[in-house]
């Protein structure tokens, strides 16, 4: 048995990297990144069809999987993604804005799609983010409750990982409980993503964790670690076991800069892009957290945001380099030492 506190690295995965052409997500996606002085967080495969423009094109599952052995090489085990139906309903919700992405929030399931269809399945899980905003309709929670039986669907003690956004989540629980009892599989264990929990809450979830670490209050890479680590000791004190949670940064600047219809952002200082060695350092004081908080960290798992949050300022992914054939991939890289040490 590995003496690490991690022994299984989860990263999220929110993917709207669809045809800016004809999508709602992947249109904005791309105006957000289009100006030049977003190059550096630019994926990889989008094209660059100006100095300020970029756009991206349909993509098939061999593309997809060039993206799964980036992911692979990072040392991540599976992709937290965030779980919306996959055919278009009436009363679809995000963020609020009902009116604006109704019928387009269905674009946001083909990066996990992709992956279900892929043989990699088998090197690189996944699991799901619910969205307790999001209205899922029996079907689609019914089809969840089936790949939770495949052995690629990532489990606690043989039971399917889920994570769980703050908000009506408790009949969507108890919903996808259903589903799991009539298809026989295991009762989910259910993540919460919030620092706090009510004592009644408390009892209706196995775990807590975190999506990401939105701050406006830290102008350097320190400053924003130190809070990062305070809120993993906020968890704890909830008297939960904890997935402690591990940021790849926080910088919606395109998103300021060009808005968009479900989420908006505070004014206030954003922080800079984190060094190579910042991260580690980072990821080294996490490890030691987390070995002195061994019995409420249980699980040997931890979650990262994030593999593709461009436009919020944390990836992983490999971005477009310097040299057009040739990917940027320091973060995949300065990951890949990460998730090493982490295991060790």
């Amino acid at each position: 048995m590995s003496n690490s506190p991690f022994t299984r690295i989860g990263v999220i995965n929110w993917d709207c990297s669809v045809p800016s052409e004809t999508t709602f997500f992947g249109r904005y996606a791309t105006q957000s990144l289009g100006p030049r002085e977003f190059r550096d967080r630019t994926p990889y495969y989008a094209i660059e069809t100006s100095p300020d423009t970029i756009l991206y094109r349909e993509r098939t599952v061999a593309d997809y999987e060039i993206e799964l052995r980036h992911a692979i090489a990072a040392g991540i085990d599976y992709f937290a993604y965030c779980w919306y139906d996959r055919k278009p309903h009436a009363d679809h919700v995000l963020g609020g804005q009902a009116a604006t992405v109704d019928d387009t929030v269905c674009e946001l399931v083909d990066a996990r799609l992709k992956h279900l269809a892929s043989p990699l399945r088998d090197q690189i899980g996944l699991c799901a983010i619910l969205i307790t905003c999001h209205p899922y309709t029996d079907e689609e929670l019914a089809d969840l409750a089936e790949t939770m039986k495949q052995p690629y669907y990532e489990k606690i003690d043989g039971r399917p990982l889920v994570y769980l956004f703050p908000g009506p989540w408790q009949d969507l629980i108890e919903r996808l409980r259903t589903c799991c009892k009539n298809v026989g599989v295991a009762e989910p264990y259910a993540v919460m993503l919030t620092d706090r929990i009510s004592p009644t809450d408390a009892t209706k979830v196995q775990a807590l964790s975190a999506y990401a670490g939105a701050t406006t209050q830290a102008k350097t890479w320190n400053e924003f670690f130190e809070q990062e680590l305070a809120r993993n000791d906020v968890r704890a004190s909830n008297g939960l076991p904890v997935i402690p949670h591990f940021s790849m940064g926080w910088n919606p600047t395109p998103r300021i800069k060009h808005t968009v219809p479900w989420v908006t952002y505070p004014e206030g200082v954003y922080t800079p892009p984190a060094t190579t060695e910042e991260l580690f350092a980072a990821a080294n004081r996490l490890k030691s957290w987390t070995e002195q908080h061994r019995d409420l960290c249980p699980t040997g798992h931890v979650l990262t945001f994030a593999w593709n949050e461009f436009e919020e300022g944390a990836w992983i992914c490999p971005t477009l380099g310097p040299a057009a054939d040739k990917p940027d991939t320091r973060y995949r890289d300065a990951f890949a030492k990460i998730s090493a040490a982490w295991r060790q």
